[in-house]
């Protein structure tokens, strides 16, 4: 039975590595969810829903699109292990202390946001010395970051208190 249990936790980990790779990049997964991560199923679909890492939730996944929502410690897992590939915004110090609050940035307080940036995409947003200050996910591209006077342009979902 042992077994049997271990090879189910192995496919689920599977499915979110295969989600975390079509959402980032082919081999994030693997290295943003290493062996020892526990995927807990929803009770009510019975799917993959948390992603647990040393007993703190790295992501959530959303239905119905399937993708993943990064916590905090996830956000700052995904720096660590693939900095090159997360999308970020880096904002002016003047505006952090609104995003802590859950506010999202105007495109005037933004002093870099990556060209890659789709709408839906989950964006990690650093202060200018890099520290991670939030996550959330974009309303518009990163092309268009650059028209806007005004309007929010990520939507946070989870920030630093």
């Amino acid at each position: 039975m042992e077994n049997s249990k271990s090879s189910a936790d192995s496919f689920l980990l599977k499915i979110v590595r295969d989600i975390t790779d079509y959402q980032f990049r082919k081999g994030v997964g693997e290295r943003l969810f290493p062996d020892n991560c526990r995927v807990k199923v929803s009770g009510r679909t019975k799917r993959p829903k948390y992603v647990y890492f040393d007993g703190e939730i790295l992501a959530t996944i959303r239905y119905p699109d399937n993708l993943l929502a990064l916590t905090m410690a996830g956000a700052r897992r995904l720096l660590d292990v693939a900095s090159n590939i997360a999308l970020k915004v880096i904002l002016k110090k003047n505006s952090v202390e609104k995003i802590k609050q859950g506010m999202g940035p105007l495109p005037r307080e933004i002093v870099y946001f990556d060209e890659r940036i789709k709408p839906g995409d989950e964006v990690l947003l650093l202060d200018e010395d890099g520290e991670l200050i939030a996550v959330g996910r974009a309303v518009v591209s990163g092309s268009t970051f650059k028209g806007l006077e005004r309007g929010i342009v990520v939507k946070i979902r989870k920030s630093v208190k």
